[in-house]
């Protein structure tokens, strides 16, 4: 049952050297433990985003963040990955029940942390400056904006063409469209990368609904170092093992790809990729080649050692059937 009172969060981040920033605003759920609801945008221009949180509400960033999307004005590449990255973390049981005790008991630097770690996902290792605002409001409250519209001179809102649901939706947790349809809501989503086979690999464009490929998984979210962990994928030395998955659906668009896949029957991942010059590795079957060091070197030891066993053995007979030969010659020579 829905809570009567939610919690509104927004953030900005701001990343000066690498120059990108992130709006975000969302609806969290304290009592299902879900995002219920949430907008995000990344731009290059943190003019762009230059709006005082304290003075703002959801619907307030929400009206940004789409405004930004309408002018064509996002890192659209960067903007897809955070909005997936945020609704993985969003159905995360361990991901949410940090978040809401964070901001329960308001220490606001492991709130900062969480939001740090998704965005290392998206845009690498980065150390941005995060700027936090939540409060407790009444349900019926989520889709007032600001009273004060000080907040907003600098975005010339004023001029801006209201931006209808139609043209750039809100994206609710839990009704999934496009591709994300075809990800199962209660199943494991996972981060990884295809494995790559420039010769005899089957082109990312050209990938269909049921073809074997091979995936290594990445990212350090609960979700999937649970599944690293589970499936007992981690090396010695610290490599993961590449799996064989199944493609469950693809869209292409151009050069823009992407490609849902699943391991098993509930572990489902999203993949984006830009290019369609690489080529994904089939499964033909073969385990994937282990690290080295691994199962190759001691496959190799192995032959080795058979190979000196099998030399010694025969040195050996060799050895017997000289003396035997030794022998015979001085008893030929005593008799006669």
């Amino acid at each position: 049952m829905p809570s009567e009172q939610v919690y509104s969060l927004l953030f900005q981040s701001r990343d000066s050297t690498s120059s990108l920033y992130i709006l975000f605003g969302g609806i969290v759920d304290p009592v299902s433990s879900r995002i219920e609801k949430f907008e995000v945008v990344a731009v290059g221009n943190s003019e762009l985003i230059n709006i005082p949180l304290s003075g703002a509400t959801y619907k307030d960033i929400t009206n940004v963040c789409q405004k930004i999307k309408y002018e064509g004005k996002q890192l659209k590449n960067l903007t897809n990955k955070l909005q997936e990255l945020f609704q993985t973390s969003g159905r995360s049981d361990d991901f949410m029940e940090q978040l809401i005790h964070y901001i329960n008991k308001r220490e606001d630097d492991k709130i900062r942390y969480l939001i740090n770690q998704i965005g290392n996902q998206a845009m690498g290792n980065t150390k941005p400056d995060i700027t936090l605002w939540y409060s407790l409001i009444d349900r019926g409250k989520i889709d007032e904006a600001g009273s004060s519209k000080s907040s907003f001179e600098t975005l010339d809102t004023e001029e801006a063409p209201e931006v209808t649901p139609d043209e750039a939706p809100v994206i609710p947790i839990g009704t999934p469209t496009g591709i994300d349809a075809n990800i199962p809501a209660n199943a494991t989503r996972i981060q990884f990368k295809f494995i790559l086979s420039p010769v005899s690999g089957i082109p990312v464009n050209q990938l269909r609904p049921g073809d074997q490929i091979v995936v290594q998984l990445i990212g350090s979210d609960p979700a999937t170092l649970g599944i690293i962990d589970v499936m007992k994928l981690k090396m010695e030395d610290g490599s993961i093992k590449p799996v064989p998955a199944t493609v469950v659906a693809t869209e292409n668009k151009g050069v823009e790809n992407e490609t849902v896949i699943k391991i098993g029957n509930d572990i489902f991942g999203k993949i984006y990729e830009e290019e369609n010059s690489i080529k994904v590795r089939p499964y033909t079957g073969d385990k994937p080649a282990a690290p080295r060091g691994s199962a190759s070197s001691a496959s190799s030891a192995s032959s080795a050692s058979l190979e000196a066993g099998e030399s010694s053995l025969l040195l050996t007979v060799l050895i017997a059937l000289g003396v035997v030969g030794i022998g015979m010659v001085a008893i030929f020579v005593f008799l006669f």
